[in-house]
């Protein structure tokens, strides 16, 4: 399908933004919803190309979420050709194939990518009543901040550390759910670390609001965006934190139908190396640091520089990949589901620190509510879990499961975090198997 952006700077926001539309060759037409006014007023517009980036990322979102996978040949891989007004077309045209190849990787698609020069402006300051900037010259860190178990522990290891300063949190949401999570959290670490860091929320979206997908694969891309535009401004070599666990981000194949795009990559080491290679050709210089990349999720806990808050704060978090879909729950008042691959994961991490409590889920599979033998379609990745496990996988084998993905640098660290994490996940399962199964995994 090909697909056109065209902006509209005759007709702005009223924070100064201007009107940009995603359209479709068969003629459906979508708003980009992008709130600009408090992004501004915190961070200005540090460069044209930041906000190029911000754009284009925003786009490839909307066409993700505004394209079904069932109008596709094979009913899952989409071929999407894509054409973005930049600020700058030379710059972008020169990444355009690899920025291609880094979506496909990314979401399972076939994209093509193509840039043109803007007319006008996609930012110009409202006239009559300016928008008074905020910028905060204290800040010297900039995070990621989703409202998961591992983006909490990561806020609060920055902000138990003198040396990263002020610290700026950018939340993404696209709904109603993340970002009150993300206010709650934010609220409640401005009580442990007062004064200590500022937090945004900012969503990006469309109109009309309705998704036609909802595998939404390129998120990572717009709230990594999010984070380099803030990042940017505080300075260009301030970091940009992201935390997820590595043996998440990784996410082996735990069948071989989850070899293909069919398993999720929006923290993959291999996108995230594929992602640095194009910012630093764009000329963007802030670093993208992930602290967890190689450590289990139960390690992350374990670590953390103020466990105790962590514990306090853990069921606020939400870490789930079914977190909307209550109607088959115990606990329907659950932020988490219990039984989904992040969930299960999540729960082996809490367990290994002493702070797992199965009254905190939609299932507690470990007392058995949910169990391999069910044939609910919730039980799948209870199954994909177990049978991975009693498959005993070695090393050799989860080497070559990593690589059926991609190869990319520190593969034997990486391989060795895969071991780390499975024998995390069989500690937990094996502390109560008879409630999970018919049998223990080896």
């Amino acid at each position: 399908m090909k697909i056109n952006a065209v902006i509209n700077s005759e007709k702005r926001a009223l924070d100064g933004l201007a009107d940009i539309h995603v359209l479709h060759e068969n003629g459906q037409d979508y708003q980009l919803d992008l709130p600009f006014r408090d992004l501004y007023q915190r961070c200005g517009v540090p460069s044209l190309r930041v906000l190029d980036l911000l754009v284009t990322a925003s786009v490839c979102y909307v066409v993700d979420k505004t394209v079904t996978r069932s109008s596709a040949e094979n009913g899952w891989t989409r071929e999407l050709e894509v054409s973005v007004p930049v600020s700058e077309p030379k710059a972008w045209s020169k990444v355009a194939g690899e920025l291609a190849e880094t979506l496909s990787f990314l979401t399972g698609d076939e994209w093509t990518m193509s840039f043109r020069k803007v007319e006008g402006e996609l930012f110009e300051p409202p006239k009559g009543k300016p928008l008074p900037l905020q910028v905060d010259s204290g800040l010297k860190t900039v995070c990621l901040f989703s409202g998961g178990l591992d983006s909490l522990g990561g806020a609060i290891d920055l902000l138990s550390d003198a040396k990263n300063g002020k610290v700026l949190l950018i939340g993404h949401y696209d709904g109603a759910g993340p970002r009150s999570v993300q206010v709650r959290l934010a609220a409640e670490l401005e009580k442990a670390y007062p004064n200590h860091f500022a937090v945004e929320h900012i969503r990006v979206a469309h109109r009309p609001a309705e998704a036609a997908e909802e595998t939404l694969r390129s998120r990572s891309l717009v709230f990594i965006a999010l984070g380099l535009y803030g990042a940017q401004a505080a300075g260009p070599n301030t970091p940009l934190y992201m935390f997820e666990n590595g043996f998440i981000a990784l996410n082996v194949p735990l069948t071989p139908s989850r070899r293909g795009s069919c398993s999720t990559r929006t923290m993959h080491p291999y996108f995230l190396y594929r992602l640095r290679a194009i910012i630093a050709a764009l000329g963007i210089t802030n670093p993208i640091i992930n602290p967890y990349g190689l450590k289990t999720k139960g390690e992350c806990v374990a670590e953390c520089k103020n466990k105790l808050l962590l514990a306090r704060l853990a069921d606020i978090s939400v870490s789930c990949s079914h977190s909307s879909r209550h109607q088959h729950w115990v606990r329907t008042t659950a932020k988490n589901c219990g039984y989904c691959v992040p969930c299960i994961c999540r729960r082996a991490a809490l367990f290994k620190a002493g702070l797992d409590n199965g009254q905190d889920y939609g299932r507690d599979i470990i007392a058995g509510e949910l169990t391999v033998e069910d044939q609910m379609g919730s039980a799948n990745d209870l199954r994909a879990v177990t049978d991975f496990l009693n498959s005993s996988p070695t090393e050799a084998d989860l080497r070559k499961r990593i690589l059926a993905v991609a190869r990319f640098p520190d593969l034997d660290a990486h391989t060795q975090l895969a071991l780390r994490g499975i024998a995390e996940l069989k500690r937990f399962l094996n502390s109560k198997a008879a409630k999970v199964a018919s049998r223990k995994h080896a």
